[in-house]
């Protein structure tokens, strides 16, 4: 990403920055609730205001910077370990800020967790906006005078839900980067176009961990409690001079409604995000049986016409593995997913980084072949050289169907035609046998292809 000042988003559980945080960004990036603690991750955007680029950063919705002894007593049910993982990330993210909107809310008023927040988030002497959330009314208004007591200097007074005093905060944040002079006037940052990568799996088969390792950073959480990652998460990088984005996304249940509508939400935009992707890694747990989730899942991405690798992960905990052993699980795989035969498989361990990055030059590959364009010549050859190889049966005795004009239709996934006379018929297997051989003579790799047939006037 071009280097843009950074903006990050700070308050106690629940105050409403994933709400602030979709609010400034125009665009509903994060998943909101009234269930605390839903952002579990550090979500990025970049904010275009004024004539002014920064980066936004909103984090983890626990008590994120305060001392793991203090955080118990305030909320004893609380798993210490992982709120310290986010911790973590947050104290890295606030080294790194230029600036800091510590959000509280008006609506429960200061609470003992604002005031340790505040003595915490004081020691790393950054630039701080003090922002009150949940201000609807002047009423509400009237409650910011006990949030001086946090010695952070001025209220913006904000409704992130209704966007009201958004703006005014906006402002605010500009001319502190511009007094800072870490932002200067230019046009609206884009992300350069990337190949988009998406992680799909059900929970806890390693998602995270990959995208960690693939990152070389533990930039998402990694928990062995199931559904860790609620939201969709975009990281964007570089490699080998190619512009990726990498989209983590929340473990698919086999019912959704077991995790009630937060769950279904994450669900659903694990699906979009899939659809909307030119790579989906498929991970599995390879060390566990394929299950009917696994099987469940491979048909919601068939549907979708997705470009699929798949990824089978914690490879480190098969035991006894010999010469032969990856073989024998590449059969294992494909008569659970006959339907994916086209669909490269890769060993790996997310935990030891094995075979890692041979998913990104795997991915290259099937991004190519997803937007391959073949012109007409090509693939008149091609279908002359088929028909050599393997008559079409026909229907009638010594007599086999006319195949011509043979030609692409589209890309992003290739689609393709060939005609047939009117009076010929031809069997579905040989449409199969076409988008088989297509995909051996060019090298076309975990993409679905689709060979369509166009009678002919005669």
């Amino acid at each position: 990403m071009k280097k843009l000042a950074k903006v990050i988003i700070l308050g106690r559980a629940n105050v409403g920055k994933s709400t602030l945080f979709n609010r400034l960004l125009e665009r509903p990036k994060a998943i909101t609730s009234e269930i605390a603690g839903t952002t579990r991750d550090m979500l990025i955007g970049p904010v275009y205001w004024q004539g002014y680029n920064f980066e936004l950063i909103d984090t983890g919705g626990i008590e994120t910077i305060i001392p793991s002894k203090k955080l118990k007593k305030l909320s004893p049910d609380l798993n210490i370990d992982f709120a310290l993982d986010i911790i973590k990330k947050t104290q890295a993210a606030l080294a790194e800020a230029d600036l800091i909107v510590f959000l509280v809310d008006l609506q429960d008023g200061l609470m003992p967790q604002d005031r340790l927040l505040a003595q915490a988030v004081k020691k790393y002497k950054k630039p701080i906006i003090l922002a009150a959330n949940k201000a609807d009314s002047v009423n509400m208004r009237q409650r910011g005078a006990e949030f001086y007591k946090l010695g952070l200097g001025e209220i913006s007074f904000v409704s992130a839900k209704n966007g009201g005093g958004t703006g005014d905060l906006l402002d605010e944040i500009v001319k502190n980067l511009k007094k800072q002079k870490k932002v200067r006037k230019g046009k609206k940052y884009e992300f350069p176009k990337a190949i988009r990568i998406t992680i799909i799996g059900k929970p806890n088969v390693g998602k995270s961990s990959l995208l960690n390792s693939i990152l070389g950073e533990e930039r998402v959480i990694v928990s062995p409690i199931p559904f860790t990652t609620r939201e969709s998460i975009d990281t964007h990088f570089v490699y080998k001079d190619q512009n990726y984005t990498l989209v983590d996304t929340a473990g698919i249940r086999k019912h959704a409604k077991e995790g009630g509508e937060l769950e279904k939400a994450s669900v659903a935009k694990a699906i979009a995000n899939a659809r909307n992707s030119d790579v989906c890694l498929l991970v599995i747990d390879i060390s566990q049986p394929i299950t009917v989730q696994d099987n469940r899942l491979t048909q919601l991405l068939l549907d979708e016409r997705v470009s699929i690798i798949i990824v089978a992960n914690k490879w480190d905990l098969v035991e006894g593995k010999e010469s032969n052993t990856a073989d024998d699980f590449k059969r294992y795989i494909n008569r659970n997913f006959p339907y994916l035969k086209w669909a490269p498989i890769v060993f790996t361990s997310a935990k030891t980084g094995k075979h890692v990055h041979d998913i990104l030059d795997l991915a290259q590959q099937v991004y190519d072949g997803r937007h391959i364009k073949l012109n007409t010549n090509a693939l008149g050859k091609f279908l002359k050289n088929a028909l050599k190889k393997q008559k079409p049966s026909g229907s009638r005795l010594f007599l086999h169907p006319y195949l011509s004009n043979f030609k692409q239709l589209r890309t992003n996934p290739p689609e393709f035609e060939v005609q047939v006379r009117k009076k010929d018929v031809l069997a579905s297997s040989y449409l199969r046998y076409l988008e088989n051989s297509l995909r051996d003579k060019f090298k076309i790799i975990g993409t679905p292809i689709k060979v369509n047939l166009k009678l002919g006037n005669k």
